[in-house]
């Protein structure tokens, strides 16, 4: 009996101190929920005062919608340089695109020489349809001065809602008054594959420049078809200045090359939560032709998912200059009222583990994206030293700095005169010689952008006449504008670049930049360069294909 009191002491004992124990955890709990919403309050309250303080004291008038964007901007970059807000215009834009459209007039449009220009009208849009041309400057839109607005504000004022109407006029070389034109806003489409034909007998080339849309897999598919269908039996995979996209297109693409169950990427998240993810190349049925793959600092996000693929696995060799260095995956958020962001939620790794993230933690936005000093001038990234790893036949690879070329070839740069050059007094002259103001020079004067030419090795040859007439053109220019900074020396020193640069914007006026670039594929020496090393490529990738049915048996 007197042990049976005890058990039940002892148990009312423990039953009390569990409920006194989990009770103070529960208080203890409590109050650090309440400290937090103390501190949450705070905050708001301090926000609020904030921002209350800067509407009725700031030197100038300022909207409360404005100032709460900026300030969302603002918390997102103090995480890193690709967590962004968008307001409900410019999310709109950005999910249109991701689609491979967007709602405008369908023309490429850039900022030279004290205004805006029509670069190229895209074929069946409502600029080509209206006859808008290369060289026609934008000076005004819906009757409002665009004289003075740079090339971003121009974009927002063409682009709108599908169907609605804009009124655009411009100023056309020869014409003596200005052009006024009424366009219907229509689905321009923008696919991510900007160039596909045969750089030579049995050598496809596929410019996948556009950014990893909605589209892209499939757009991939079609080129590759159309290519075996030209006799292509190699292949050179453009992704310069792919900017990157859909991560799910990314594998879709990497997909098409490589051996069923080999890594493609590796997701990997917040610490503490379930949401890594591996995912292996699932077709079965890969495409085992010779591939070079083309990179450079514009490749960003998925192209340095595809070229890290490619290189892990020794599938092709990567050619051309370092990739921009982004490991970072962002999901996007739509928030109240269309607006939206876009926030990191995890790392991706390559195949054999490299994170190729490039550092920020100096927190200036400009170097990071562009990588220049405070001058401008461009800054050569350090080799990283760290997180080295092996390729599947053992080839060393490294992370924390993008995707290093297997074989680097610089691209020729323009140098400050150059770019000044080419951007002025150039970019004008070119603009009277496709209007037919260049005495001597008839056979280069076009009316409209002639899409469906096909392009003879010879045409739009730059004579020496045609250069005499540029030089006094120049001499002209030099002389009316002072300010540009340029002297007769320095337009001297230039004249074969402007050789160049004159044919290409020639041909680029008179059908298009995609076809300009197919012909005068043999100036990029970074893709003949890819050309002649598709034989080593081709003797790699058998390599690595053996050694992959060998571990698999």
């Amino acid at each position: 009996m007197r042990t049976s009191w005890l058990r039940r002491l002892f148990f009312v004992l423990v039953l009390s101190l569990s409920i006194c124990l989990v009770s103070s955890v529960a208080v203890l709990r409590l109050q650090a929920v309440t400290q937090q919403k103390l501190a949450e309050d705070k905050l708001a309250r301090d926000y609020v005062q904030a921002m209350e303080l800067v509407r009725e004291n700031y030197v100038e008038t300022v909207e409360y919608e404005g100032l709460t964007n900026s300030a969302v901007q603002g918390m997102l970059r103090t995480l890193d340089p690709h967590s962004n807000y968008y307001d409900r215009k410019a999310f709109e834009e950005m999910r249109l695109e991701q689609r491979s459209q967007y709602y405008g007039i369908g023309a490429s449009i850039q900022g030279r020489m004290q205004g805006v220009y029509i670069i190229e009208p895209f074929k069946d849009t409502p600029a080509a349809r209206a006859g808008l041309r290369y060289g026609d400057q934008i000076i005004a839109v819906d009757d409002k001065s665009a004289e003075k607005w740079d090339s971003d504000k121009v974009r927002d004022h063409l682009r709108g809602e599908l169907g609605t109407e804009v009124k655009v006029t411009v100023r056309r070389a020869g014409a003596e008054q200005p052009i006024t034109v009424t366009l219907e806003r229509a689905a321009v489409d923008l696919p991510s594959i900007s160039g596909t034909y045969l750089v030579k007998p049995g050598v496809g080339y596929i410019a996948l420049s556009r950014g990893f849309h909605s589209t892209t897999s499939d757009e991939l598919t079609t080129a590759i078809t159309w290519l075996k269908q030209q006799g292509m039996n190699s292949l050179v995979l453009d992704l310069r200045g792919n900017p990157g996209g859909f991560l799910d297109q990314a594998i879709r693409v990497a997909d098409k090359f490589l051996q069923r169950g080999q890594t493609i990427v590796s997701v990997h998240g917040r610490d503490g939560q379930s949401n890594d993810k591996d995912w292996p190349a699932e077709s079965g049925a890969p495409e085992n032709f010779p591939l070079v793959v083309l990179i450079d600092d514009g490749s960003a996000s998925a192209s340095e998912i595809v070229a890290g693929a490619i290189q892990d696995h020794d599938r092709g060799l990567i050619i051309g200059e370092p990739s921009f260095g982004k490991g970072l995956v962002q999901t996007i958020y739509p928030l109240r009222e269309g607006a939206g962001l876009t926030l990191t939620t995890a790392r991706y790794l390559t195949p054999s583990g490299r994170l190729i993230q490039r550092d920020y933690s100096n927190g200036s936005s400009y170097e990071y994206h562009f990588r220049r000093d405070v001058n401008g001038d461009k800054k050569e990234q350090p080799k990283p030293k760290n997180d080295m790893r092996r390729t599947d036949l053992g080839r060393t690879v490294y992370g924390g700095g993008g995707i290093e070329p297997d074989i680097k070839v610089e691209d020729t740069l323009l140098n400050n005169v150059q770019g000044t050059i080419w951007t002025t007094g150039l970019f004008l002259f070119v603009r009277e010689l496709m209007a037919g103001r260049v005495v001597g020079a008839s056979q280069f004067k076009r009316d409209v952008t002639e899409f469906d030419h096909q392009p003879q090795a010879n045409e739009f040859q730059v004579t020496d006449e045609v250069l005499k007439a540029y030089r006094a053109f120049m001499s002209d220019f030099v002389a009316k504008t002072p300010e540009v900074g340029l002297t007769m020396k320095q337009v001297d020193e230039q004249m074969e670049f402007a050789r160049k640069k004159i044919r290409e914007e020639a041909l680029s006026a008179a059908y298009g930049i995609d076809t300009q670039r197919r012909m005068t594929a043999d100036w990029d020496a970074q893709l003949q360069r890819a050309v002649a090393e598709l034989p080593q490529s081709a003797q790699l990738a058998e390599r690595a294909r053996r050694s992959w049915r060998t571990s698999k048996k």
